[in-house]
Order: C-alpha cells, then sequence, then structure tokens
C-alpha cells in the first residue's frame, strides 16, 4: 500500500515527476525530482541500485531532490530511486537509466561537446608541433575524431599522434618537416552531429611552431645532459672524532662532468687525510682520523658545457663521551 497516496493532502502523491538534465560546462548529469505534500520532518533519500547515495541533495523550500553525477560513464548504468519518508510512511518514483535511456544521455552530452570545441590552435613542443582543440566533454565510444591534412586522412604512426581526453582532442606532428605544411581539418562526429574545425599550418603559423619546438628541444637537451648530483649525500653526516668518513654521491652529465669538492665554499686539497675516488657515476670522498676542524658545510660541484650543479652536506664530528649534537635537541 502507497501511504502516501491513500493519506492525501493537499495535491496529494508526493512525487511530482522528475526530469534529467545536462550541465553542458562539465559533461555532467543533474537527475531532480518535485515533491509536495511534506513536513518539517520528511526526509528525501536517493539510492541506485538499491544502494543509498549520501551525495544526493534535497531543498525542502521548493521540494527539489537533486542528484549530481560527475563525468558520467557507463558504471552510471542503472535503476535510481528517489524516496520520501516520514511518520505518515514512504513514498518513491523510479528511473531507470539503461538501454535506450543512457545511450540517449551520452548521445546529446556527445552532441554538446562538439559543439563546444574551440578552434583548433597551434604549440610547439619539444617533441614537435601539436595541434588542439578543447571540449566541455569527450567521450571515445559516442564520439568520433578524424583528422585530415589537405582533405586527405590521416592515421597514427611513425610521425603523428592522435589522442583525446576527457577534455581536448589533439594531433601530434613529431619531427616536423616541410611536408607538413598545409591545411589541417578536424572533424568530430556525435550522433547526427558533425562538425569540422581548420587551421593552416603554414607560413608565419609553421615558422612560429618550429622555433618553439627547437628552442624546447634545445632546452630539453640541456637538462638532460648538464652535470647533476641525483643522489646519495644526506643533509647532515655525523661521526665520532678519529673515526673515517665515506661520503658517496652519484652525478651524471654528458659530457663526463668536472668535480670538485669544497668545504665552506673553499675548495678542498686531497692530501693525507682527505682522499677522492671517481668510478664511473659514483663520487667518493673519504677524510681518515676526523676531528673537530672537520666539522663543516661541504659540496661537491660538477660543471660540464650544459651546466652546473652542487650537492651539500654538513659534517658533524663529536668528541668521545659526547653525544651528536642531533640526538642532544631530541
Amino acid at each position: 500500500m502507497n501511504i502516501y497516496k491513500d493519506n492525501r493532502v493537499g495535491q496529494g502523491s508526493r512525487g511530482r515527476g522528475k526530469t534529467i538534465s545536462k550541465n553542458s560546462e562539465s559533461g555532467s548529469q543533474q537527475r531532480s525530482h518535485m515533491v509536495t505534500n511534506t513536513k518539517k520532518e520528511t526526509r528525501f533519500q536517493w539510492f541506485f541500485q538499491r544502494a543509498e547515495l549520501p551525495d544526493g541533495q534535497y531543498d525542502p523550500e521548493t521540494g527539489t531532490g537533486l542528484l549530481c553525477i560527475e563525468e558520467l560513464s557507463k558504471k552510471d548504468k542503472g535503476i535510481y530511486r528517489a524516496m520520501v519518508s516520514d511518520d505518515r510512511g514512504e513514498d518513491d518514483t523510479i528511473l531507470d537509466l539503461t538501454g535506450d535511456a543512457l545511450d540517449a544521455i551520452f548521445t546529446e552530452l556527445g552532441r554538446i561537446g562538439a559543439l563546444s570545441a574551440t578552434p583548433l590552435k597551434i604549440q610547439g613542443t619539444e617533441e614537435g608541433i601539436r595541434i588542439f582543440s578543447k571540449v566541455k566533454y569527450y567521450n571515445v565510444e559516442y564520439m568520433k575524431t578524424t583528422w585530415f591534412h589537405k582533405d586527405k586522412r590521416l592515421e597514427s604512426g611513425d610521425r603523428i599522434r592522435t589522442g583525446t581526453t576527457l577534455d581536448e582532442i589533439w594531433l601530434h606532428i613529431l619531427d616536423p618537416k616541410d611536408s607538413d605544411k598545409g591545411k589541417y581539418t578536424l572533424e568530430i562526429a556525435a550522433g547526427k552531429e558533425v562538425r569540422q574545425l581548420s587551421t593552416d599550418l603554414s607560413g608565419q603559423a609553421f615558422e612560429d611552431a618550429m622555433a618553439e619546438h627547437q628552442r624546447l628541444k634545445a632546452l630539453a637537451i640541456i637538462e638532460k645532459n648538464r652535470a647533476k648530483v641525483v643522489r646519495g649525500l644526506p643533509d647532515v653526516a655525523t661521526i665520532m672524532e678519529d673515526k673515517t668518513l665515506c661520503l658517496t654521491c652519484v652525478i651524471s652529465g654528458d659530457p663526463t662532468p668536472e668535480i670538485s669538492w669544497l668545504k665552506n665554499d673553499q675548495p678542498v686539497t686531497f692530501l693525507d687525510r682527505y682522499r677522492m675516488e671517481v668510478r664511473g657515476t659514483e663520487v667518493t670522498i673519504t677524510i681518515e682520523k676526523v676531528s673537530s676542524d672537520d666539522s663543516g658545510r661541504y659540496g661537491v660541484f660538477v660543471k660540464n658545457k650544459y651546466g652546473s650543479e652542487t650537492g651539500q652536506v654538513t659534517i658533524s664530528v663529536f668528541k668521545h663521551g659526547d653525544e651528536p649534537k642531533e640526538l642532544k635537541s631530541m
């Protein structure tokens, strides 16, 4: 027995209708239901596949129950139930979001996404030249994209990459050549909606993109090959006097970096108790029979034609019977 419909007050049945709306800004879905004949104690709940959805909203002033699903996908397929209840009983309404109903929503979202596509933009990258359009929503199952160069359909290959994200459709031309100049067209199909966007990669547009590509490529080469201290040195090394201290770090760079050590910003002379050993990319400094005079801030400085870097460590030497400084501070 439907208690609400049997106990008619005001307009009678609690459920007054349900609607589905699409948010063209984000591709989200909003499901809403209007209820009447409520009172202060009335409770509104949303369920999906019999499990309660805690994110549902209810406005008792307007009688509107709202459920918003961000980035709708196939995992949201199922039965939705909106229920109101109080001491008089309960009433509900069902939304079957499966089959054709779900397909219709995705098709409409695809149409909105296609219409939202921004004009094509050209961008130089480290790897080449990128052409792209921003969209408010993209679904690979319900939207299809095709790229053309001079009216010839393009396929992904060794130098051509195409792809999509939730908010972008892109084409990446690797290692660009003069033969890549010309008109590029993006075709977006979503149901019966087909949209085409074009841009001309020639003249100044091509020159600007190539200049940016060359600049970023050069920076990447510098960053890859410059001298670096990649790992190994601690922030602080504590040791008892008369012990032998060994510190090892790993460096990188092409050509092989020049290496020097500093103590309190002054060059370290490797004589007597101080030794440096280089094995491939590993650099080790050894100090024998350390004393308090060896305490200080040390740095390994590496450089080559692409750049330089310093890795630093603070060495603290304590006397027999004393505690290390960091233990005293604990």
